[in-house]
């Protein structure tokens, strides 16, 4: 019984093949594509794969590589290709980044396929604004909204960045300061 162990062994580890194959791989960070990179899988055909992110929203948190897609990629995050017959089967997609703005003073779900295209826009701290669609800010630049005044209009970089609250951080450092001198 050993001696047909030891058989179906020998003849299984000597029929595997390498199957050499090439991949895109590496993390998608939106400014440089990821490259291509070798790969080989030593088992069986069904293992030539290479794995990439779903063209969706907020897609650019699983990487290109080699093989199956990996286990700790979340559900529906993650798609893997057949590359016995065609290399780079995973083809790059610009990743679709998703952050938010404030609108109305609620916050709403923007998106971009670019890192450096995440903006919002609002008022600034001038008086007499009466434009409601700026007052009520939202997601792009001051000029993709329509708006030309910069004396009117600012436009901010990062997530969550056009809170009218935010604005108002610059003025509360010196009435502080003024608070505790007059205590």
């Amino acid at each position: 019984m050993i001696k047909i162990a030891v058989l179906c062994a020998v003849l299984a580890f000597a029929a595997s093949t390498d199957y050499n194959f090439t991949c895109i791989s590496g993390a998608a960070d939106g400014e440089t594509e990821p490259a291509t990179a070798d790969c080989t899988a030593t088992t069986v055909l069904a293992d030539v794969k290479c794995y990439s992110p779903v063209a969706t929203v907020a897609n650019n948190t699983v990487a290109y590589g080699c093989g199956a897609c990996p286990s700790d990629a979340a559900e529906g995050t993650c798609v893997a290709c057949d590359a016995s017959s065609t290399n780079d089967c995973n083809a790059y997609t610009a990743p679709i980044f998703q952050w938010s703005c404030y609108k109305s003073n609620k916050l709403v779900a923007c998106e971009t396929a670019g890192l450096g295209d995440i903006s919002c826009f609002g008022p600034t701290n001038a008086t007499g604004i009466t434009d409601t669609a700026l007052l009520a800010g939202g997601c792009g630049t001051c000029a993709t909204a329509g708006f030309t005044n910069d004396t009117l209009c600012a436009t901010c970089a990062f997530d969550k960045c056009n809170n009218s609250a935010a604005a108002l951080v610059p003025f509360l450092a010196p009435l502080l300061a003024l608070l505790f001198w007059l205590q």
